[in-house]
């Protein structure tokens, strides 16, 4: 099924439910864009609501598990169905290992 445009480029986040994935969406809104949201968190629907202006971007949350393929799948279904080119992508969908980062400085020997 293919959505009229609106006039406005697109761009796909990912990894927009919060954080910097949500700040880059926002970037996105403020310069004109209509969106196509992913996280696979509940909070991409509230993410996706709080992005929407009245008369602006048109925001489509996707939730979707990036680290299957399966839910690759489904994003990029959601965006072929647009019909519309992406004119930008963020990829920010990953998870975090945590622990000490192995670019910390080292103090040398003597």
């Amino acid at each position: 099924m293919t959505e009229p445009g609106s006039g406005r480029p697109l761009a796909v986040v990912t990894g927009a439910s919060s954080g910097i994935g949500y700040e880059l969406a926002v970037q996105f809104v403020e310069h004109g864009f209509d969106l196509i949201v992913a996280a696979e968190d509940d909070g991409i629907g509230p993410a996706a609501a709080r992005l929407r202006r009245d008369g602006g971007p048109r925001v489509r949350p996707v939730r979707v598990d990036l680290a299957r393929p399966a839910g690759v799948e489904e994003l990029a279904a959601a965006v072929a169905a647009t019909g519309r080119p992406v004119e930008a992508l963020a990829l920010n969908a990953g998870r975090g290992a945590g622990g000490p980062s192995s670019a910390a400085p080292t103090s040398p020997t003597s």
